[in-house]
């Protein structure tokens, strides 16, 4: 009579379908629909950074190939000459922000608040979406704060922009800001790892490398392909930037602290004014260059503070490191040069973005060791009462 009982209970309990069968009284019931639920959404923020992505990369292409072969958006570091963006003429009654063609250019397109867009077209989704709203708001700011002394106006309203556009895509790509920094401590390893396969050029040598490679990401949890992300989102933002700096007409004629000239190139004044105030450019191109290096090697230096991982211990491992390093550092004189040839309002841009991007490498140090810390509290938590 009792083992019909229990069969009877047995098969009610687990045709009931408000229970689940073996779970507490005190389990939530809406578990499996809040995991359901939880995946939905992952997977949709999943996809939509990818389409964010794919959208910014294409349209830095377009951007990129636009302003190499289109010869209504070429650049002029003369007023009046090349693609400017401002008021309509008259507008304003100051010649920094009315646009009018100079006498005798034979090239001049202009990009206006009453989307009077002349040669570039309104079919260029890269100057609709991105330039014109970001060259609108730094113009504005600039027409605000026209008083003010020795272009700092000009100064602040690119350090806004890029704060902004930083701090967007900072929130977008924060999970492949943490993996870029997971991949920077483990630098030594995997220069250890490459000197270990240096000589060996067979397919089955090849394969065991990128084996041990692998291992070493998924022991640390780092996927390498998240690197990717930030190539996506730096490329327009380098490519709005630029754009803004050199079409803009208030930053054409600003002359940051009366001293250097916002749409003149460096090398173009120490060559050719050098006694008439082309030497003051060098101490521009140094404080430029010089913080270049400074953001690059920072993230390093924090790396390795954070972790062993980032250094090497064998001779072979450290001169791995080293042409790494060499690449690095070809890298960091190409951007020299750029800066030394752009004009002066791209270098006032690389020098924000590297105070923007050491602030970033030190905020990453910090939240990375608060985590590690916490980490190993709990580790500790854990042995302890287990013992």
């Amino acid at each position: 009579m009792g083992n019909k009982s229990a069969l009877k209970y047995s098969n009610i309990k687990a045709n009931d379908t408000t229970a689940s069968a073996g779970s507490p009284f005190w389990a939530d019931k809406n578990a499996h629909r809040k995991s359901l639920f939880k995946n939905v959404m992952k997977q949709v923020w999943r996809w939509t950074k990818i389409v964010i992505f794919l959208f910014m990369m294409l349209m830095g292409l377009w951007g990129c190939f636009q302003t190499m072969v289109d010869p209504t958006v070429a650049q002029n570091s003369v007023i009046g000459h090349g693609l400017e963006f401002g008021f309509p003429y008259a507008s304003t009654g100051d010649y920094r922000f009315d646009l009018q063609m100079a006498a005798g250019a034979n090239q001049y397109n202009t990009l206006t608040f009453q989307w009077s867009i002349s040669g570039v077209g309104s079919n260029s989704p890269f100057y609709a979406f991105f330039v014109w709203p970001a060259a609108a708001i730094v113009t504005l700011f600039m027409l605000a704060t026209k008083s003010w002394w020795g272009g700092m106006n000009a100064l602040l309203a690119i350090f806004l922009l890029l704060l902004f556009i930083r701090i967007l895509t900072m929130a977008i790509s924060l999970k492949s800001t943490f993996q870029n920094e997971k991949m920077t401590e483990l630098q030594g390893q995997i220069a250890e790892i490459n000197a270990k396969y240096k000589n060996a050029n067979d397919p089955q040598s090849k394969q065991m490398k990128q084996q041990e490679i692998m291992n070493l990401y998924n022991k640390h949890n780092v996927k390498p392909f998240a690197a990717f992300e930030q190539m996506f989102l730096t490329l327009p933002i380098f490519l709005i930037i630029y754009r803004v700096v050199t079409i803009v007409r208030p930053i054409k004629v600003t002359v940051l602290f009366n001293i250097w000239n916002f749409a003149a190139s460096p090398l173009t004044q120490i060559f050719n004014n050098f006694l008439d105030g082309g030497w003051t450019y060098i101490f521009f191109l140094i404080l430029v260059i010089a913080s270049q290096i400074f953001s690059m090697k920072m993230p390093q230096l924090f790396a390795r503070k954070r972790s062993r991982s980032a250094s090497t211990a064998s001779d072979a491992g450290k001169q791995q490191y080293k042409k790494t390093q060499r690449t690095q550092n070809i890298f960091m004189i190409v951007m020299c040069v750029i800066v030394a040839f752009s004009a002066v309002g791209v270098g006032v841009y690389w020098f924000l973005n590297s105070l923007f991007t050491v602030a970033q490498a030190w905020i990453m140090h910090v939240l990375i060791t608060k985590k590690k810390t916490k980490d190993k509290q709990s580790g500790a938590r854990l042995v302890n009462f287990d013992i």
